[in-house]
């Protein structure tokens, strides 16, 4: 098991990076869709827009926290666990078509990462 294995805290505070990642790309589409014809200066004014940079900043504060207590070699990796959640809710959200071969894409992204999470 890594050195970190007992540290659980790490891995929820990881898992919380994981979500305040995903839930800013979700604000950020949702920022497009209210203005899909806007410019990129009409998007930056939107609520959604400024959400997700807030998002982003707790993200960022998390993720420097995490950062102090693994490695970046296995936190890295485990970041793109958001993958499977953007495509969910983008799908529940936005109603986004997601292909059966784009699902299985990001069910090689998550076996990877469990891979690569038990060196």
């Amino acid at each position: 098991m890594p050195r970190w294995g007992p540290h659980r805290a790490v891995m929820g505070w990881l898992l919380v990076c994981i979500m305040l990642n995903a839930v800013g790309q979700i604000l950020f589409k949702a920022a497009r869709v209210g203005d899909p014809d806007g410019s990129l200066v009409s998007v930056f004014f939107r609520p959604e827009t400024w959400g997700g940079f807030i998002v982003y900043g707790l993200s960022a504060v998390c993720w420097l926290w995490v950062l102090s207590r693994m490695p970046l070699s296995i936190a890295y990796p485990l970041l793109s666990l958001s993958f499977p959640i953007v495509v969910g809710l983008s799908a529940i959200i936005f109603a986004e078509s997601i292909s059966s071969i784009r699902w299985a894409g990001v069910g090689l992204i998550v076996v990877g990462v469990s891979m690569m999470a038990r060196t």
